[in-house]
């Protein structure tokens, strides 16, 4: 897959969590009006189809909120994380929303294991099998290649 195509569909959105809570986070940094401004982590124990999740990110827009996925699902936003094995750099990927079939792809990353903060990195239509390697390594090295202190949580 092109790196360029990737790169253009690339969005960072960074959470932090909200003061007094165990799951609730906050957006501190990235584009708004695309996801909700509050987001929940938390951890998964059932299955996503035939993938084993590990986590589940659910938030909903309030009213007054306008996002990219404001009209589907009720205002919600829902996915399930799964792992990704041969990177371990990242906490999982997940997708919204193929019920909708926009297969936006979300790969999460954090310095902290998500018990602080944590950054979504959202890939436009880019949620399918044969596009997550490709997407891993072109974001492996983006990280990589960013100073110690740039942008990451």
């Amino acid at each position: 897959m092109n790196t360029e195509f990737i790169k253009a569909t690339h969005q960072i959105f960074s959470y932090q969590l909200k003061e007094g809570t165990k799951t609730s986070f906050r957006l501190c940094s990235g584009k708004k009006c695309f996801l909700p401004e509050r987001l929940s982590f938390t951890s998964y124990t059932g299955k996503a189809g035939s993938r084993n999740a590990k986590f589940q990110i659910q938030g909903k827009y309030k009213k007054e909120e306008v996002g990219t996925y404001y009209s589907m699902n009720n205002r919600m936003v829902h996915t399930k994380i799964m792992v990704v094995n041969n990177y371990p750099l990242f906490v999982g990927w997940g997708e919204i929303d193929e019920r909708f079939k926009v297969y936006d792809l979300l790969i999460i990353h954090s310095q902290n294991n998500c018990k602080e903060s944590f950054q979504i990195h959202h890939f436009k239509g880019l949620a399918r099998p044969e596009y997550l390697e490709a997407v891993c390594k072109y974001l492996q090295s983006f990280i990589n290649n960013k100073s110690p202190n740039e942008g990451l949580l």
